[in-house]
């Protein structure tokens, strides 16, 4: 991706905010929420904001505040020392009405399953010639005590994705399991950008009234639409006390417009 496209997805997804509908509350993830301006008073909390659970033995999530600037890395403390972790997946997701970075991490990769006992994550600036000598070249959190398993919510899987009409589908789950913060309906297909004309894939993270098992979603049927970009995939997601449903159950279902 070219650093204008980039730009210009960045401005679009900041732009979008929350998109309201009778079906519920689309948003976009923006891709740099800044975690504070350089030149602030100092302060005793870490410049990462960030918890920790065990997904499962050798999974752990993390959730962390994001400032672009910033290249990160999750370690794992093992006795006396530690290491780093190897990323499985990530994402943004919407928590509490704050853009949060979600990442899960393979604590057992190279090792013999000891699990670790404590994460720690750590900003290295990325391209530092660029910034002001103020600016500080690593930021971290604070050790995180990773918290258990039982903490990560289950998203409701698809039942399915029905045809109404031409250019609209009706995707089905099943109910979320307890009361969960909130369950949300990702959504990829096409977004036009028209700072640079063009059809791309993006996500949206729409949000699903409480009790709901259903939502109407209308298709991008564009002629420009390029062929590679016009797939819609749909698959749940669920955000409960700050933590996120298992990225790594996620299967997309997908339909051609």
């Amino acid at each position: 991706m070219t650093s204008r496209l980039a730009a210009a997805l960045a401005t679009c997804a900041l732009s979008l905010g929350a998109l309201a509908t009778g079906a519920g509350v689309a948003t976009a993830a923006p891709s740099a929420p800044a975690a504070g301006a350089a030149g602030d008073a100092p302060s005793l909390r870490p410049a990462i904001d960030a918890r920790a659970a065990a997904v499962d033995r050798c999974s752990y999530q993390v959730v962390r505040s994001h400032d672009s600037r910033y290249v990160y890395s999750v370690s794992g403390v093992f006795g006396g020392g530690a290491r780093e972790l190897t990323p499985q997946t990530e994402d943004y997701v919407r928590v509490s009405d704050d853009w949060r970075k979600v990442v899960q991490v393979d604590a057992c990769a190279g090792e013999r399953g000891q699990a670790p006992t404590a994460l720690r994550v750590t900003g290295k600036l990325d391209h530092p010639e660029n910034y002001d000598p103020s600016v500080p070249r690593t930021i971290h959190s604070n050790d995180l005590k990773p918290a258990a398993s039982s903490v990560i919510p289950k998203a409701p899987g698809l039942t399915s994705v029905d045809r109404l009409d031409a250019a609209t589908v009706r995707v089905t789950w099943k109910p979320a399991q307890g009361n969960p913060d909130q369950v949300v309906l990702m959504e990829r297909k096409p977004f036009y950008s028209s700072e640079i004309g063009v059809w791309h894939p993006y996500t949206f993270q729409r949000n699903v009234q409480a009790g709901a098992t259903s939502m109407d979603r209308k298709l991008e049927r564009h002629p420009d639409i390029p062929p590679a970009d016009r797939t819609h995939s749909y698959w749940m997601r669920v955000v409960n006390g700050g933590f996120v449903s298992d990225l790594r159950a996620e299967k997309p279902v997908s339909v051609e417009p």
